[in-house]
Formats: structure tokens, C-alpha cells, sequence
């Protein structure tokens, strides 16, 4: 196993880089490595971590803005926040039971980095949305910056944005900016039991197109439910349709009582509230409803409308589990039993429809070497390996994570 590198400084980072393009050398970049097992990295690859990057250099409550090290444990910015009763806006996903890591110990670099957001996205948008400024190194071993401390930014290309779900491949962030939210002060969950998938996201659609925040909307199959649910009280033995509901008491109750008039025909509504609906939503953050078994882990993104047929099509090909967030745009899929994890079956189904499939964990019987990241069409992947020339024209940034050749 290659020896660690552990910068300091962001010299000694940038010196790293300048020493790579020399010998020839290719980088894997991480934080605390949590997310390490999602692609498919050149087997030379130098580990590179950013831990040691560690620090909240600004946080100003009163202007709902922070600004940390990339190498910062999310744990630590968020017991900072809640202190003041605040938060990050979007909900970040913790693949720490997944992967057998510690809980909450992902950085704040490279939760920007990978942009994966749980079911709060639906309402708050995604964590880039809320990125407003970055440094980064490129791979040439060039500092820039982008953005800053507040929300507007017109100047030139937003490439705070652009550096988002990169995954490392075009620039080391070593500093973030991020616009939190105040906490809600309160939340609900409003439960369905036993509802077929296509009728559960009828009702779900039908719920987050009212003006009444619904800030979570999930399917859960029978088969997923019962892991998500410990601790929290429910019927057993069936699918499960969820709809969280957050702000101050009163505007909860009202809200909920316009939702369970709106859904009545589509069956009975039942109300759980603090501190159960935390714990639930906390499951899904953490894809406790996923972690039961050793089956490859899926996850799709397409268009809420097309997420039955998508996941019909996907049953009928592969023995297979389908569970649903925002509403139908984001489903989870495990599957069994298939030598390529279903990946052939499951890109064509998603090309379809219009979308992506991201495979999060192979299973352990896994016998052919499939590709993490949903595949580009031609004219995609020939402006991915441009932009990969100019910020990394010599591939030393994890060279390969997302696709071949770049």
C-alpha cells in the first residue's frame, strides 16, 4: 500500500501537485477517505488526504455564513451551528454504515466535492446550491479562488459551482464558504402504510406540489422499511410512505391538517412528531434502510414521473428492492444475484427515462468489474476530457474515479 500524503499547509499541498506533474505521479484525494470505495481509481494512485487542512476560519451567526477548511469534519461544523441554533441547509448523505466508517466523520471538502444531498434537497436544493465560495489548487498546481462571502456573484465564470460533484478530478478545494439556515424549530412526519409504488408516489407528487414545504417525501419498500424504523413506531411488515413537515408548532399543525384533507382518498394518514421524526429522517440520512444486507447498492436519479416505470422495468430484469426520495427522483435500488450487479440493464432502463446510475457499494459475489459512474454519450465525455485538459491537463487529480481516460 502507497504511503499517505498529509499536507499542512496549503504550500506543501500545492507542492505536492507541481512534484506529481513532474515524475508522472497520480493522486487519490481525500478527506477522511468515506466515500473511497465509489469509483474506479488508476491502481498507482499516491492517497493524498486533506485531514490535516482542518479549521473553521470564519463563522458569523448573525450573517448566516461559514467558511472552513476543506479537511474539517462535518461533525465538528455542525455541533459549531447548532450552538446558534442553525444549520447547514441541505441534508448531506452519511454513507458511514454503508462502508463501516465513523458516523459523521466525512469532511466538509468533500461533501462539495461528491454534492450527495438526502431528502431535504427536495425543498432546500442540494449542498452546491449553497456553496457560495471555494480555493482551490488545479491540477498544473495553480491556487485560485472563486466567489466569496455572500450570495451574488456575477464576476466571470461560477466555478464554485463548476468544482461541486467534480470528485476531485479537476482542482483540490482547500477552503469553503457555505450560507446556513436558522434550525427549524419544529418537525413532523406524516405516515402512509401499505400503499403500492405507484399510488405512494401519486400521493407523494401530489403533496410537494401544494405551497405547504413538504421538506421530505419517501417510499420505502416492505423490505427496506423495517431497517429504517427502529426506535420509531410503526406497522410492520409494510411499504411505508413518509412526509416531513418542518417549522414553529402551529404552522406544522396547519399544514398537516391541509395535507391529510388533500391525501384522505389516497388512505389513512397517521402524525408522529419529535423526536421520532428525527430519528426517522435520521435513518435515511444515514441509508439505515440499506445497510441490512451485502446486496450492490444503486443509486438513480431520473424524472419523479418516469420513477415507477423505471423501477417496474428494472424488476422485471433483475432480482431487486426499489426505495424512493424526493418524491420519486431519487431512487435507491439493491440488488442480488447478477454477475454485473445489473448495471447493464439498469443504464439502459435509466438512459431511457432520462437520468443517472451511480453504483454506490458492488455486493460481496460481485464478479465483473463494473464502472461507478453512469456513462457519458460521446459529446459529453469529449467536453469532460476538455475541461479535464485545462485544469488538469496531465491527470495527476483521481485520474479515472469518474471515467476512463480522464
Amino acid at each position: 500500500m502507497q504511503d499517505m500524503l498529509s499536507p499542512l499547509v496549503d504550500k506543501d499541498l500545492k507542492d505536492i501537485i507541481v512534484e506529481a506533474n513532474d515524475k508522472g505521479t497520480k493522486l487519490e484525494i481525500l478527506g477522511h477517505g468515506t466515500k473511497r470505495s465509489i469509483g474506479n481509481l488508476a491502481p498507482d494512485s499516491v492517497p493524498l488526504s486533506l485531514r490535516r487542512l482542518s479549521e473553521i476560519t470564519l463563522y458569523e451567526p448573525s450573517e448566516l455564513v461559514l467558511s472552513a477548511r476543506a479537511g474539517t469534519p462535518i461533525v465538528e461544523i455542525e455541533r459549531a451551528i447548532k450552538a446558534n441554533n442553525q444549520q447547514l441547509p441541505f441534508e448531506y448523505l452519511d454513507f458511514s454504515k454503508v462502508f463501516g466508517t465513523d458516523p459523521g466523520w466525512g469532511t466538509i471538502g468533500a461533501l462539495f466535492a461528491t454534492n450527495f444531498s438526502s431528502s431535504r434537497r427536495l425543498l432546500k436544493g442540494s449542498a452546491r446550491d449553497h456553496l457560495i465560495g471555494i480555493k482551490a489548487i488545479n491540477g498544473r498546481g495553480e491556487t485560485f479562488k472563486s466567489g466569496g462571502k455572500v450570495m451574488k456573484n456575477v464576476a466571470g465564470y461560477d466555478l464554485t459551482k463548476f468544482m461541486a460533484n467534480s470528485w476531485g478530478t479537476l482542482a483540490v478545494m482547500t477552503d469553503v464558504t457555505v450560507k446556513l439556515l436558522p434550525q427549524a424549530p419544529s418537525q413532523c412526519t406524516l405516515f402512509m402504510y401499505g400503499l403500492s409504488e405507484d399510488i405512494a408516489l401519486e400521493a407523494l407528487r401530489t403533496s410537494v406540489s401544494t405551497p405547504y414545504e413538504v421538506s421530505g417525501a419517501a417510499h420505502l419498500s416492505r423490505q427496506h422499511a423495517f431497517s429504517c424504523l427502529e426506535g420509531v413506531s410503526y406497522v410492520r411488515d409494510k411499504s411505508l410512505t413518509a412526509m416531513r413537515l418542518e417549522n414553529t408548532p402551529k404552522s406544522i399543525e396547519y399544514r398537516s391538517e391541509k395535507i391529510k384533507d388533500l391525501l384522505s382518498a389516497f388512505g389513512d394518514l397517521y402524525y408522529i412528531d419529535e423526536p421520532e421524526s428525527h430519528l426517522f429522517w435520521e435513518n435515511m440520512r444515514q441509508l439505515q434502510f440499506l445497510t441490512q444486507h451485502d446486496d450492490a447498492i444503486w443509486r438513480i436519479s431520473t424524472v419523479p414521473h418516469l420513477a415507477y416505470e423505471t423501477a417496474s422495468k428494472i424488476k422485471k430484469l433483475i432480482d431487486a428492492d426499489v426505495s424512493y426520495d424526493w418524491a420519486g427522483g431519487l431512487l435507491w435500488v439493491t440488488t442480488r444475484g447478477v454477475a454485473d450487479m445489473g448495471s447493464s440493464d439498469i443504464r439502459r432502463i435509466v438512459a431511457q427515462a432520462g437520468g443517472h446510475a451511480t453504483l454506490i457499494r458492488p455486493n460481496a459475489q460481485a464478479d465483473q468489474l463494473v464502472n461507478h459512474f453512469h456513462p457519458l454519450d460521446p459529446s459529453h465525455m469529449s467536453l469532460s476530457k476538455g475541461i479535464k485538459q485545462m485544469f488538469d491537463p496531465n491527470s495527476v487529480l483521481n485520474y479515472q474515479r469518474m471515467y476512463e481516460g480522464i
